[in-house]
């Protein structure tokens, strides 16, 4: 008999709408039901364990960014002789194409050599393409609302990085956040000042009402439906920074320093102000509180701002070889009174610290088709955003272990050891975005391993004919992720886009999506905004 459960006006944590929802055997939505449902013995590795796991290989393109150029400045090399150079001997087409390949500080450094040099370090050729390969999915033609590309890429350096990796988590408690960031030629709609600005918009989710029916292997598990429509929440961004912002004082340092963000234009939520500002990368210690959580690979960790607070310790970089590129911070409060000159108190105060991906954690290939950004079902919390994790594997993949079989064609030996190549391994799914019970940075489900030894069957009902059923672990708990366990669970590969997990204990099926993470970068992709009604 099905269960049901319903937001409550009493709820200190309500739910995101008043649907019913409908569990087959327990109801999830009931806080003491976890009690009712069996754990499954698991044995996680320690935090210190986890965050060496995840360290991601470190590249130059994942380290801080670099303090200095890599070619000698000059007067620091004596000439060997008065010969002339056979760089200025070439066309100026081919030195502007030489230059190219150099790094920004590498191109500052030639520069500074010979006015020869100094003239093709400006050229617009050699500046664009160094503006666009930190624009992904935006082809740019002009350097609006800047002369120049050079004079564009100087205005938001050293903050490329924000557009270059796109997504980016943040640590805001229990649920999270995730903004995509991405570069605006034309600016917001109807603000000149912010032509050519970096912007960031939260993203968010929305499904339509849920309807539930029985899976026709066993009528006391209820499947949930679930389309989910993700967008931009494009009322106000999270992040602005705007090519024409005023300049720092010549005595502040630019790395150091916090950037005051023009977010709210409407009147009605004046008030509300933002600052980012960039952190430094941290080697871990125990008892340290970093983000993005041990969980997560990264390729290097920064230090919580509210541990920092209460530590008296300020992780603000003063150099450039300080910078992480991997993650920034946020700083949001209220001021009370009439706009004025002079700052009033500051209430509700917070800091926010985001962390983004590594882009092979959620880009797909061919051996680890599942890895991505997702969007999952969690019933009355709503949708929520998840990593899925597919880590490398420790040994390749040995093709000559998978033996023809007597009465198999080429056809079949093939296509089974392409199977046998997918599907081995574990699959992780991590919140990016949490709820109260389970929060973000936690795993949400684990699948031990996705290979034959995992797999429970093949699906042979209409719904999911076909489909592969591995063996997995959900993750459950009670409100502020307390008595957190492991339950027993049924991942349902239904296909590289869309997949399925059966909580056993709960008699329910609920669905993730892949998120199509490139069809928000660019904001000329962005639809058209809803016209307001005119009173009448």
């Amino acid at each position: 008999m099905a269960s049901a459960s319903s937001s409550s006006s009493e709820d200190p944590y309500p739910m995101d709408n008043d649907y019913e929802w409908l569990h087959g055997r327990v109801d999830a939505g009931i806080e003491d039901s976890i009690n009712l449902v069996e754990s499954v013995p698991v044995q996680m590795p320690a935090i210190e364990e986890l965050q060496q796991r995840n360290l991601i290989n470190v590249s130059r393109e994942g380290t801080p960014l670099p303090s200095s150029p890599s070619c000698p400045l000059p007067g620091s090399v004596k000439p060997e002789s008065n010969r002339p150079s056979y760089l200025l001997a070439l066309p100026l087409e081919l030195i502007d194409h030489i230059l190219s390949f150099l790094s920004p500080l590498d191109v500052v450094a030639t520069s500074a050599t010979c006015r020869r040099l100094a003239s093709s370090s400006k050229s617009d050729l050699v500046w664009q393409r160094h503006v666009q390969e930190n624009v992904p999915g935006v082809k740019l033609t002009s350097p609006s609302p800047c002369s120049t590309f050079r004079e564009l890429y100087m205005s938001h350096d050293p903050h490329w990085f924000l557009t270059k990796y796109k997504i980016w988590f943040s640590d805001y408690f229990l649920t999270g956040k995730i903004i995509i960031t991405r570069f605006n030629p034309n600016g917001r709609s109807g603000n000149p000042d912010t032509r050519g600005c970096i912007e960031g918009y939260q993203l968010i989710a929305e499904r339509d009402p849920p309807s539930f029916v029985p899976w026709e292997i066993d009528d006391e598990v209820l499947i949930h439906s679930f389309t989910p429509e993700c967008r931009l929440h494009k009322d106000v961004p999270v992040l602005q920074l705007n090519a024409r912002r005023p300049l720092p004082k010549t005595s502040e340092n630019r790395f150091n320093r916090k950037i005051r963000m023009g977010l709210n234009e409407a009147p009605d939520i004046s008030g509300v102000f933002s600052e980012f500002s960039l952190t430094s990368p941290v080697v871990p210690t125990s008892n340290m509180v970093l983000w993005p959580p041990s969980t997560i690979p990264a390729r290097h960790r920064v230090r919580n701002a509210n541990q920092e607070s209460v530590a008296g310790v300020d992780s603000r970089p003063t150099t450039r070889s300080q910078v992480s590129n991997q993650a920034f911070r946020i700083r949001k409060w209220m001021e009370m009174g009439p706009r004025s000159r002079n700052p009033g108190m500051h209430i509700g105060e917070e800091v926010y610290t985001y962390a983004t991906l590594d882009p092979k954690l959620y880009t797909p290939t061919e051996e680890k088709p599942f890895r991505g950004i997702w969007v999952g079902d969690y019933s009355g919390h709503g949708c929520e955003f998840l990593l899925m994790n597919q880590p490398d594997n420790e040994t390749p993949f040995d093709e000559s272990s998978v033996v023809r079989g007597e009465d198999e064609t080429v056809e079949e030996w093939e296509s089974r050891k392409r199977e046998e190549r997918i599907y081995r391994g574990s699959l992780e799914a991590i919140k990016l975005t949490g709820d109260p019970n389970v929060p973000r940075g936690e795993y949400t489900f684990i699948a031990d391993d996705i290979s034959k030894k995992g797999l429970v069957r093949k699906a042979n009902d209409a719904r999911f004919k076909g489909a592969r059923i591995v063996q997995s672990r959900g993750h459950i708990a009670v409100r502020m992720f307390r008595n957190d366990k492991y339950i027993e669970s049924q991942l349902i590969m239904i296909s590289h886009d869309r997949l399925a997990q059966y909580w056993v204990g709960f008699g329910h099926i609920s669905f993730y999506e892949r998120v199509d993470l490139d069809k928000f970068i660019d904001p000329a992709n962005d639809p058209l905004p809803t016209p307001k009604p005119v009173n009448k």
